[in-house]
């Protein structure tokens, strides 16, 4: 076993279980965790797109993400919310000199307030479902973590064709069918122990968040190569950031979320 993969199995090991409990108790542990996932990842955000435009403004970037989290939580009608955050990003964008640095600046300001904003937002959104939405979340987070495991390890073994190699060059198609079966096998898993939804409606759900999550995963790949930087940050050894860890979710959850709603479950 090399260095890399004990210290994951090690960090896993140790933070599976503690968002379990969050992911089952929801409450204000599910509104920390969506405000510390919008923050900290909105800090890792700031501190990638320095490495390619340095005069970021990080408080108005970090502040706004975790607004919007706190906004929807207060009930805040978001599209107002929104309304403001595209004025203070058009202000803070306009202080460039020429058009490409207005919209660099803009688009860098902007995208985390959907992308760290709305996305954890929608993640607490599912968590406070009525009836369920403590056991959907918990499922989602099995789907996230069965797809990673699954391509991670089917890649390594017969992975061949590049998925993606301009965005992520490990990523393998062999990878990403082996993290659908990580996601049949979560949600089945979910189904037979405490989750009591149809097999139809269960595995409608697991497909698409499956295939969004690794979405997720290559749309956070593409934001560091453009940003030039092989991870997010360092905070979780052997992880790497919050978003690298955390990008499949981001994806996942708001379709768990849509269907869940669509379906009434």
């Amino acid at each position: 076993m090399n260095k890399n993969l004990a210290l994951r199995l090690i960090v896993a090991a140790a933070g599976i279980p503690v968002l379990l409990a969050m992911a089952y108790y929801g409450g204000y542990f599910l509104v920390a965790f969506c405000i510390l996932l919008a923050g900290l990842g909105s800090h890792e955000f700031a501190a990638m797109a320095r490495n390619r435009i340095i005069d970021i403004n990080d408080f108005w970037l970090i502040l706004l993400p975790i607004t919007c989290v706190f906004a929807a939580f207060m009930d805040f009608p978001l599209a107002h919310f929104f309304v403001g955050a595209f004025f203070i990003c058009a202000i803070l964008a306009l202080k460039q000199n020429n058009i490409k640095d207005i919209f660099d600046r803009f688009s860098v300001y902007f995208l985390p307030v959907f992308y760290l904003g709305l996305l954890p937002s929608i993640i607490m959104s599912l968590g406070f479902y009525p009836s369920i939405g403590n056991r959907l979340l918990i499922m989602t987070f099995l789907i996230v973590w069965g797809v990673d495991t699954a391509a991670y390890f089917g890649g390594k073994a017969l992975g061949k064709k590049k998925l993606a190699p301009a965005i992520s060059p490990n990523k393998t198609w062999a990878g990403f069918y082996f993290g659908f079966l990580g996601a049949v096998i979560a949600v089945v898993f979910s189904k037979l122990v405490f989750l009591d939804i149809s097999w139809i409606k269960i595995i409608v759900i697991a497909l698409p968040a499956c295939l969004f999550g690794q979405i997720g995963d290559l749309f956070e790949s593409a934001l560091k190569r453009y940003f030039d930087v092989k991870d997010s940050s360092a905070i979780l050894p052997g992880h790497g950031g919050i978003l690298d860890r955390f990008d499949s979710l981001l994806f996942a959850a708001p379709i768990v979320y849509s269907i869940a709603v669509f379906w009434r479950l």
